[in-house]
């Protein structure tokens, strides 16, 4: 007996819902998270609109895939057992991304499964029918951090340039130091990580995206108008900030803020989707679309028997055990690693033993005092816990900041991610040995912002195991929670030394004065030996 939702019988109908529940037992926990991560971060709103787009879209495919779905392809059961193997990997994914080594590796997971389990119930035609919300889905899925970084610096730079360019064309005295902009008369202004242009970038080639699914031109052209996303969106980028230059001398500096600078942000997107619309029309007048030639509907295989092959029910079986599977691991992991909540009696012991790092350093002649942070920074930061003093001597300082982590639930903002958020360039990135410190040294950065320079040291530690990589001590803890061992409160350590007079001075300073607090370092952050509730 079949029903009339895309002609499916009442058995196939049992075996895709019991797998689109598993699916969403599974991953019920990141989809909470991804629709936070729409509603709370501007950049990724355009997401609540990608899922309802993307069902319109399977919903106007539903007499092709009650077509397809009678069919049996040749090769199918390859193409089974590759899906299967890709829902197997998107499950280690997903716990993976529980333990945070890229939360948004939960997200793309979700979605590829979707793809996975297309490919399993209607086959590789099924699959090239559902291309168009498949790309929708990838759209609402929040890029990368560490890609982020890598495209926000890049952009901020180019469209600075551009932005002091204008200034000067406006006959205005401009300097242009690091990402910091002076213009005579007002005070320096500093393009942030927000001013990038990554926001409108994003939410530009989402639009393009959203608009090529329904563009019938050839795939070349349509990269062509993609890629032109990425210079439109620098070019009004430098627009902005020369734009809020101009409010700051001639208006006020309050003109430059709050609603006027986020009129800006709206008018100027609007601006940058004019410019790509009217570029895309231009390709479109150039190159006129061929007629396309009409093919046969008739099926490929007439006498096939109506209906899933039995492969193809042993693949659906196969898939929602894996689902279990995962769903198992990822409540398991997330119950050990606490969710939001911790362990008070564990946090009070860990800021206990954090607070007891030395007052002063004798030998060096170094006394020091607390070093306090607000709430703001300290959320961002990662850390449930932490300790911040600063030493200093007639000559020299020193800046100590220790961060304790019980949940694992978040990525430290380590400080090769947040002093270059807050302008400082990276001159230097390198890995040295530290005596006292493990066989894995430390990660040493030479940064610079306008005419500052510092020297920042910096590692990360879970119990015994000390790595110059947050990643490396995540793995190690992974393997413990597979392994159902205690896991130790992960730690970072950071030293900030500025530089005064020569590199090579401050860099001997700073190493005899990390010989003498690292020890107290690994002391304290080794205090707390689990983090289990």
């Amino acid at each position: 007996m079949e029903t009339k939702l895309f002609k499916h019988s009442r058995r196939e109908l049992i075996a895709i819902g019991a797998t689109v529940v598993a699916l969403l037992v599974a991953y019920a926990p990141t989809l909470v998270e991804l629709f936070r991560e729409w509603w709370d971060v501007p950049e990724y709103s355009h997401g609540l609109l990608m899922p309802p787009v993307a069902a319109w879209l399977i919903w106007e495919k539903r007499a092709e895939l009650s077509k397809i779905r009678r069919q049996r392809e040749a090769g199918s059961g390859l193409l089974l057992l590759g899906s299967a193997l890709v829902i197997a990997i998107c499950s280690a994914l997903l716990l993976i991304g529980e333990m945070k080594f890229s939360w948004n590796l939960k997200p793309y997971a979700f979605v590829t499964t979707l793809v996975a389990l297309v490919t399993v119930f209607y086959g590789w035609r099924g699959l090239r029918a559902l291309v168009a919300p498949i790309v929708v889905l990838y759209l609402m899925c929040p890029i990368p951090w560490r890609m982020i970084l890598d495209v926000t610096l890049p952009l901020k730079r180019h469209a600075t340039v551009i932005a002091t360019g204008l200034i000067e064309v406006c006959g205005l005295p401009v300097t242009l130091q690091g990402n910091l902009i002076n213009v005579s008369g007002i005070d320096s202004l500093w393009v942030a990580d927000a001013c990038s242009g990554v926001r409108s970038l994003v939410s530009l080639m989402s639009v393009a995206l959203l608009g090529c699914l329904f563009w019938r031109r050839h795939w070349s052209i349509k990269a062509v108008v993609l890629a032109s996303c990425i210079p439109i969106a620098v070019m009004v980028n430098g627009m902005r900030i020369w734009l809020t230059a101009m409010l700051s001398v001639y208006i006020s500096p309050k003109a430059a803020e709050g609603f006027f600078h986020t009129a800006e942000g709206f008018v100027l997107f609007g601006v940058a989707a004019l410019l790509l619309w009217g570029w895309a029309y231009v390709l479109h007048v150039l190159l006129p679309r061929k007629e396309a030639v009409e093919k046969a509907a008739a099926d490929r295989d007439a006498a096939a028997t109506p209906g899933w092959s039995t492969g193809r029910y042993v693949a659906t079986m196969a898939s929602i055990a894996l689902l279990v599977v995962a769903s198992f691991y990822v409540y398991r992991f997330r119950s050990r690693l606490g969710g939001e909540a911790v362990n008070p009696e564990v946090v009070a012991k860990l800021q206990k033993s954090f607070d007891r790092l030395p007052v002063a350093l004798p030998n060096l002649e170094l006394t020091s005092e607390r070093h306090e942070w607000d709430a703001k920074t300290i959320k961002s930061s990662g850390a449930d816990v932490y300790a911040s003093r600063v030493y200093s001597n007639k000559t020299q300082s020193f800046r100590v900041y220790l961060g304790g982590s019980m949940r694992s639930n978040d990525n430290f903002h380590s400080p090769n991610v947040c002093m270059p958020s807050q302008g400082w360039e990276s001159l230097e990135d390198r890995t040295q040995a530290l005596a006292g410190n493990g066989d894995r040294g430390v990660r040493r950065l030479l940064l610079q912002r306008g005419q500052e320079q510092m020297l920042v040291y910096f590692w990360f530690q879970a119990g015994d195991r000390v790595a110059t990589d947050e990643f490396d001590v995540r793995w190690s803890r992974l393997i413990d929670l597979v392994r159902d061992k205690p896991l130790a409160p992960t730690v970072i350590a950071s030293v900030y030394v500025p530089v005064r007079g020569s590199i090579e001075a401050t860099e001997a300073a700073a190493e005899k004065f990390l010989a003498e607090i690292t020890p107290h370092i690994r002391l304290v952050a080794n205090a707390t030996e689990t983090t289990d509730v």
